[in-house]
């Protein structure tokens, strides 16, 4: 099991308030000092909200979206922050708020969490304000638009911007984003298909949606030390078990084995690159056809003398 292992799924309010409440209480409560009077409201009655589970069924974040469109309560757990469990949580109430016809999202973000949300799109409005004792900012974000382009941070074959690269959810989110928009072609580069950026539910299913969006759908993966996934397992090495016409995995050639650099490429217009697979310090464009002909030249070298990786087909993740 790697420890990016957890589903995300709706809770049902309230047979499942025990659950909700082993993670608001610990996080908002007792680490934070929100007063228990103001944790639980009468807006939980009509909320939808999220419950993240480890792969014992415990536990591990909740998040939750009112009518009014506003999200709140999002809370991980210490032991899985920096997971990818908040970014999950956060387009998955975007996503839903979209599918019921919402058009302003909005929310009070604890000014230390402004730059994650700016990340997804939203924007600060008005003055910073307390709450429960802790500085807020209110943010907002517009659905109006075509959701490809409010969603997600920029449009694949349109945003020319260059996108630097720090953190683990930085990844997350840019390789969530560009997948999801994808048509046809997605060509993965990596050391060891990070868990953290591609064994996360929003990812795996943009790689789904992808691979099953038309008959001409093609997955490439090159995947240079398949230590960890043969040890710890992968959703993306099951999805291509189930999926092999659509999804291939290769070891590279002999020659792109020790290979620095890694990168996504999608539909021939947009990529993610790392000059050197163990920093997280990388760029993302989502419409550069010349610097991703490039890396696209590397990698149809690198598969055509390589080898299928055997022992992946046949491993029972």
């Amino acid at each position: 099991m790697t420890q990016s292992d957890y589903t995300i799924r709706k809770a049902k309010w309230p047979e499942e308030r025990e659950l909700l409440r082993q993670v608001r209480e610990p996080v908002f409560v007792e680490e934070q000092g929100v007063p228990l009077a103001m944790e639980w409201d009468d807006d939980d009655l009509m909320a939808h909200h999220l419950l993240a589970l480890d792969q014992h069924q415990r536990p591990i974040a909740t998040a939750r979206l009112l009518g009014n469109g506003q999200i709140g309560r999002m809370a991980v757990v210490p032991e899985w922050r920096n997971q990818g469990i908040g970014t999950a949580l956060l387009l998955n109430l975007i996503q839903h708020a979209d599918s019921i016809g919402l058009q302003t999202l909005f929310l009070h973000a604890q000014s230390s969490a402004e730059p994650f949300y700016a990340k997804a799109g939203f924007t600060a409005s008005g003055e910073p304000f307390m709450e429960a004792g802790i500085e807020h900012q209110m943010m907002v974000l517009s659905l109006n638009k075509d959701l490809a382009e409010e969603l997600f941070l920029a449009q694949l074959g349109m945003t020319t911007e260059l996108y630097h690269l720090h953190t683990i959810e930085d990844h997350q989110i840019h390789a969530t984003s560009m997948v999801r928009q994808a048509k046809r072609h997605l060509a993965i580069f990596s050391q060891t298909l990070d868990p953290q950026i591609f064994d996360t539910p929003p990812f795996i299913d943009a790689t789904k949606q992808l691979a099953m969006r038309s008959r001409f759908s093609r997955i490439r993966i090159l995947l240079q030390d398949n230590t960890l996934v043969v040890q710890q397992g992968h959703r993306l090495v099951e999805l291509a078990q189930r999926l092999s016409t659509t999804i291939e995995i290769r070891i590279p050639g002999e020659e792109y084995l020790e290979y620095a650099e890694n990168f996504i490429l999608v539909d021939e217009l947009g990529y993610l690159h790392r000059k050197q697979a163990e920093n997280l310090l990388g760029t993302a464009c989502y419409n550069d056809r010349h610097r991703v002909n490039r890396m696209q030249t590397i990698f149809d070298e690198a598969w055509e003398f390589g080898i299928p990786d055997r022992e992946l087909a046949r491993l029972h993740l």
